[in-house]
């Protein structure tokens, strides 16, 4: 039988042969570059172009011993060369998109991908005690985002914020989003005109931009976090799962076309005009076109 084939390999004669990334940079490439290979094979299972010979997409893993050696019965190491904050959507499998195994990234999700305290306190913990490994911090946004699309329709239509079917825990998820849509609505604004929320596909664009920069300031925060600790060899990154090409992209768009180029993490903002740039950047690509 033919098969499209994703593949978890540990190769006992050489159980080390998946090393910890020396550096931040070379840490971002990998997280890059496995998002290529699942990309590549979700490809291949939209078209049907089935594995011959060796398979293509493999996954390299340290099995049990995860590449170490330990006491026989002892319990092996914590050791994750990135941090990744992300939705708790089904569709987004942190470590299958990245194209890593277990003890490669330590993972935080949560609806929205927001930064409570729980959260951040997760972070701090991987911040510090996973120090040893830990090369990166990365914000993970994707698009279709349902707590987004609550935060845009609530904003578009504020009585809906307030109802019953409401709880008030679910109403402090779309808060925390709310400062991105607004930002996300006056990018449309100044990019599509003051007519621009009675135009055709506002609603769409506005969660399309407001997915991105939902990351954007979450990634802000994150490197506040880091820098905070003094970490400064650890960077931090943000992008956006493209669940339409399995990309991870920034920025994302209706439409692109699955490509190894457009896989790019990028650097957290630094500074608020970044947001505004971000918001217009992505005005100008959900333009309508004629």
């Amino acid at each position: 039988m033919n098969t499209i084939d994703y593949i978890y390999r540990f190769d006992p004669k050489n159980p080390s042969a998946k090393p910890l990334p020396i550096d931040a940079d070379h840490a971002r490439r990998t997280l890059e570059d496995g998002n290529r290979m699942f990309s590549r094979w979700m490809e291949s299972c939209r078209t049907g172009t089935t594995s011959e010979g060796e398979p293509r997409y493999v996954v390299a893993c340290n099995g049990l011993e995860v590449g170490m050696q330990r006491l026989h019965g002892s319990m092996p190491r914590q050791t994750p060369f990135a941090v990744v904050v992300g939705c708790s959507d089904a569709r987004v499998p942190t470590e299958m998109l990245f194209g890593q195994g277990f003890n490669d990234v330590f993972v935080i999700r949560v609806a929205g991908n927001v930064l409570g305290d729980v959260c951040m306190g997760s972070v701090d913990f991987a911040l510090n005690a996973l120090s040893d490994s830990v090369r990166l911090v990365v914000m993970l946004g994707h698009s279709g985002c349902g707590a987004v699309t609550g935060a845009v329709d609530a904003y578009l239509q504020p009585q809906k914020f307030w109802s019953r079917s409401l709880s008030p825990m679910l109403r402090s998820i779309i808060q925390r989003i709310f400062v991105a849509v607004r930002e996300a609505a006056n990018g449309l604004k100044e990019v599509w005109g003051p007519d621009a929320r009675n135009m055709p596909g506002y609603r769409e664009a506005l969660i399309e931009a407001a997915v991105c920069i939902n990351a954007a300031q979450a990634a802000f925060d994150l490197r506040q976090e880091v820098e905070r600790n003094g970490k400064w060899e650890i960077d931090v990154l943000y992008a956006v799962h493209d669940i339409r090409n399995h990309q991870v992209c920034m920025p994302v768009y209706p439409g692109m076309q699955r490509k190894d180029e457009n896989v790019r993490l990028a650097q957290a903002p630094t500074n608020p005009t970044e947001f505004r740039n971000l918001a217009q950047e992505m005005a100008q690509l959900l333009l309508p076109r004629s």
